[in-house]
């Protein structure tokens, strides 16, 4: 077989590209993974979702158009590259698997899947477990990598929704102990993506940058994401020109606002309402929030959420719509 090479600029096809979001409880993973996809599918492209978590992205399904596969156990690795070449093949702009992190933690991923090679294995016996732990590994371990190489190998962009795990480092040396936000998949996945980075926890879909450590990002890709802005479609088309090769595709988005809510909605008059009791001080803010229904008011979440990180409530009162501490998913 012979080879033949071209100069790069003559290639046009748009480039492999995969962007992994890793983010806590009420982190917006979901809807900031969704926003990412339409942009980089344009507005008439069609979204796949793969969802691993008993379709709760079908709750999405008002805001976004999207085709789903929701996927039960087992979490086999071979299954999420099966899903993404399926994908591509079918002509899809674009697809998001929520959550990955189910391919390493689910039922069948490849801890579960390691366990029961252990168990059957060495069964109970607890020493002939430690010396058949490594072995354990082989089978899951190499699937999980087959799996890297297959996806490496799609164009369909893919987007990774990537749960996130607040853990606790000890101090040394007399330092105090600090936390940490791991990505519940395998430690190497998020450096094998294009881009990968986290949200800011309690503050929907916003990007946290503030450590060096938790992010992977060309120079190009800096320019499009950028500590404390809001998850876009625009972050998306933005990243999708880059793929394609356009000059000047990394030019940053219009720094996004938080979503206010809609003249005359309840959401505005409960926001008006929270303001008020803030203003009027702690047992006035307290008695509000016992007045809230959790589910049917689940939109202020966000605010209380703020108020409680706020040292003075009288100050808090600055903070409602308008204000850059303030989100919500959209209005209702």
């Amino acid at each position: 077989m012979s080879f033949t090479f071209a100069p790069a600029v003559s290639f046009t096809e748009r480039a492999g590209l995969f962007v992994s979001l890793t983010g806590g409880t009420n982190s917006g993973k979901t809807f900031s993974a969704m926003r990412l996809a339409r942009g980089i599918a344009g507005p008439s492209g069609k979204i796949a979702v793969l969802d691993t978590e008993g379709g709760r992205t079908l709750h999405l399904k008002d805001a976004f158009a999207f085709d789903a596969n929701v996927m039960d156990a087992p979490f086999r690795p071979e299954r999420f590259s099966d899903a993404a070449r399926a994908a591509e093949d079918a002509g899809y702009a674009a697809l998001v698997i929520d959550s990955f992190s189910m391919e390493w933690v689910g039922i069948g991923g490849v801890l579960d899947w390691q366990a029961a090679e252990l168990q059957r294995m060495a069964g109970d016996d607890y020493r002939k477990q430690e010396r058949m732990k490594m072995a354990s590994w082989i089978k899951p371990k190499t699937a999980h990598k087959a799996m890297v190489y297959a996806l490496l190998q799609r164009r369909i962009p893919i987007i990774f929704s990537i749960r996130g795990e607040e853990t606790v480092k000890p101090g040394e040396a007399g330092e105090k102990p600090t936390k940490i936000l791991k990505s519940v998949c395998n430690s190497q996945f998020p450096y094998e993506v294009t881009v990968s980075f986290r949200l800011e926890a309690e503050r929907k879909g916003y990007i946290d940058l503030s450590d060096p450590r938790s992010w992977k990002m060309e120079g190009a890709h800096e320019a499009i994401f950028r500590h404390g802005e809001r998850i876009s479609e625009e972050h998306g088309a933005a990243l999708a020109a880059w793929a394609r090769g356009e000059r000047g595709a990394a030019a940053a988005p219009a720094p996004s606002k938080p979503d206010e809510p809609r003249a005359g909605s309840r959401v505005e008059r409960l926001f008006t309402a929270a303001r008020e009791a803030a203003a009027k001080g702690v047992h006035a803010l307290a008695a509000f929030r016992e007045s809230l229904d959790p589910r049917a008011d689940a939109a202020l979440a966000p605010i209380m959420s703020e108020l409680d990180r706020t040292a003075s409530y009288a100050d808090a009162a600055d903070d409602f719509p308008g204000s850059s501490s303030i989100t919500g998913e959209r209005a209702a």
